[in-house]
C-alpha cells in the first residue's frame, strides 16, 4: 500500500514504509496474523484480506486455526478500507458457528508465513463466490 500525495483521512499521515507494515503483520500477544494485498497501492479494483489466529511460539505444521477470516474486496463498489460491515464484497469466515473457510498454515521460518486456503464466500447481497486453490508466502512484520 501507498499513500496518496493528498489524501485525506486518518491514514495519510503515515508513511509508505508504515503502510507496508500494516499490510502484512503478525502481533504475538494477540496471536493473530493479517494480510492484505491489492492490485494497486494508491487507486485499488480489488483486493483480498486474510486473518487468522496463529502462535508462531508453539505451531505446529501443518497448522488449521480454529478462526479464521478471507474477504474479497471489488473497491469500485466504494469505500477504500476492509470492514465487517461491508455487505457487497465477499466473506469467509472459520469459528465455532460457521465453517466456510479452510486455512493451513505448512511454516513459519525467519518471520515468513506460508500455506493455502480455500472455501465459499458469501456476500450480503446474495450471490457466493468458491475460492478453492489460494496459496500465501508472506514476509509478516511484527507488531505489539
Amino acid at each position: 500500500m501507498r499513500r496518496e500525495q493528498n489524501a485525506p483521512g486518518h491514514r495519510a499521515l503515515m508513511t509508505n514504509a508504515q503502510l507496508d507494515t500494516m499490510s502484512n503483520w503478525y502481533s504475538p500477544t494477540r496471536r493473530y496474523v493479517e494480510i492484505i494485498r491489492q492490485d494497486h497501492p494508491v487507486l485499488p479494483h480489488f483486493g483480498i484480506a486474510l486473518g487468522f489466529e496463529f502462535n508462531g511460539e508453539n505451531a505446529e505444521f501443518p497448522y488449521t486455526p480454529a478462526h479464521a477470516r478471507l474477504q474479497f474486496k471489488d473497491f469500485s463498489w466504494g469505500g477504500v478500507e476492509f470492514s465487517p460491515v461491508d455487505s457487497c464484497n465477499f466473506t469467509g469466515v472459520s469459528n465455532e458457528v460457521s465453517d466456510d473457510l479452510t486455512i493451513v498454515v505448512d511454516g513459519y521460518r525467519n518471520d515468513t508465513i506460508f500455506g493455502r486456503f480455500s472455501g465459499l464466500l458469501l456476500s450480503s447481497a446474495g450471490p457466493m463466490a468458491q475460492v478453492d486453490s489460494g496459496y500465501f508466502r508472506v514476509l509478516v512484520y511484527r507488531v505489539e
